[in-house]
């Protein structure tokens, strides 16, 4: 592992408060969604509705979220993307507001698909402000610190959801947002630069209503009881490659197919896929195996997730200064993964269903959760760099998006699969060998991720 010689420049006043602003957002929507999560059960009692209908509280934000993801690059070239990141803000805020307001259960699946909506394009949108932002020197550290919302919303979501619903009306639910909201904008206004626009960046309309509706059927059908929304959604986004291959070059596109021609984007993109696909499926498999196995209550069972939202809090900002340092990062990534799988392992053998009785976790449950999380982070964060290792900056925006729009695929696909194989498998162990075993798929683009850091 070749590393540099002198330590990489520090962030600096306006890169710390860039990162300040970013991480508030992101925290906000991050936050909302775990605390919604806990709520479900509430928002039936409150509405007088069963839990098949108002699941679609989470689905219609899942699915906007899905819908908007393909649009992000044209409206970072259109706008810039730290204008269009204030404005997803505040669609955000905006959904919040009214979801908080809403008078029955149809308003408010509608005001979640607004949230969605603005939630959609936040994360895509601050990695093309931190790569514009940041330079190469910087990049890690700042990706780094991006990440830091996605250990703590697991851990804090739950409890936080679990008091308001306690002590306060659900509507608190929602209007928790509003002072993160606020502040994330103020900051944005003071810290986030509007970004390079192009006035003239044309829109390809046709290309974004066959990603867009490809990818949310294709989330729809994963997320759903019915095969054939995914079916159509891989019908729409195959419709959208014919297309785009026949298509002369130099026109608009919404998603780049010619990006996969690049070794170190298609190494980055398919390993951001199944990292999602066996992240997600732990956080959704973990808290349901304690609740189920163990009696544990929903928010017991949500804080069964915090050692492996410490691990990656501990461990994300070291390996962020690593990738500054300009460490190997093929064997950071293998190295994360060999700790995922190590950290995986413990819940596919027959004692952790026994060590999940009444009591909560146990020591080495715990600490192998804290090593999962701990490998997540240095799996995840050679990749926010690798992924640009050899492209061009103009296609910052569209690589970004590409990336976004496949570890949405892989998030749903993930909880998915493992869904099925709970309903039609005898206890939890074969859900965690898929788990374990979307971590040794990881390997394989591993393999041909650059082994070395370069300037791009």
């Amino acid at each position: 592992m070749t590393t540099r010689t002198e330590p990489p420049p520090g962030l600096g006043r306006p890169l710390a408060g860039l990162a300040c602003a970013l991480v508030v957002g992101a925290f906000a929507a991050l936050l909302d969604t775990t605390i919604v999560g806990v709520a479900v059960h509430t928002l039936a009692g409150a509405f007088s509705a069963d839990l098949a209908a108002t699941q679609w509280v989470t689905t219609a934000y899942l699915l906007a979220v899905a819908a908007v993801i393909p649009a992000t690059g044209w409206a970072a070239a259109r706008f810039g993307a730290g204008r269009a990141w204030t404005v997803s803000l505040a669609v955000f805020l905006a959904g919040s507001v009214l979801c908080g307001a809403a008078w029955s259960l149809p308003s408010l699946v509608a005001f979640r698909a607004l949230q969605g909506a603005g939630a959609g394009m936040l994360f895509p949108l601050s990695r093309i402000i931190v790569v514009e932002a940041a330079g190469r020197e910087r990049l890690g550290r700042m990706m780094a610190l991006m990440a830091i919302p996605v250990p703590l919303a697991p851990v804090l979501g739950p409890v936080v959801g679990g008091l308001v619903l306690e002590t306060l009306s659900w509507r608190w639910v929602f209007f928790l947002n509003v002072p993160f909201l606020l502040a994330g904008i103020a900051l944005s206004a003071a810290c986030v630069p509007g970004g390079r626009r192009d006035g003239g960046a044309r829109l390809d309309a046709a290309g974004l209503a066959a990603v867009s509706g490809g990818v949310t059927l294709l989330v729809l059908g994963l997320t759903g009881d019915h095969a054939w929304p995914s079916a159509a959604g891989a019908a729409l986004l195959g419709l959208y490659a014919w297309r785009h291959v026949r298509a002369r070059h130099g026109g608009p596109r919404v998603v780049d197919l010619g990006l996969f021609r690049d070794r170190a984007f298609s190494a980055s993109a398919a390993l951001g896929l199944l990292a999602n696909a066996a992240l997600y499926a732990a956080v959704f498999l973990v808290p349901l195996l304690f609740q189920q196995a163990g009696g544990t209550g929903a928010l017991g069972a949500g804080l069964v997730l915090a050692p492996q939202g410490l691990g990656m809090l501990a461990a994300v900002l070291a390996a962020g200064r690593l990738v500054d340092l300009r460490a190997n990062p093929r064997a950071l990534v293998l190295a994360g993964l060999a700790a995922v799988a190590a950290g995986t392992l413990p819940f596919v053998l027959p004692f952790a269903q026994d060590a999940s009785a009444p009591g909560g976790v146990t020591p080495l449950l715990a600490a192998a959760l804290f090593v999962r999380g701990a490998g997540m982070a240095f799996a995840v964060a050679p990749t926010m760099t690798t992924l640009y290792h050899s492209l061009p900056r103009s296609s910052t925006a569209d690589a970004t998006t590409a990336n976004a729009v496949l570890q949405q695929v892989g998030a749903a696909a993930g909880t998915a699969a493992v869904a099925v194989l709970l309903d039609r498998a005898d206890g939890f162990a074969p859900a965690f060998w898929a788990t374990l075993a979307a971590v040794a798929l990881c390997a394989v683009p591993a393999l041909f991720l650059p082994g070395q850091s370069t300037e791009r």
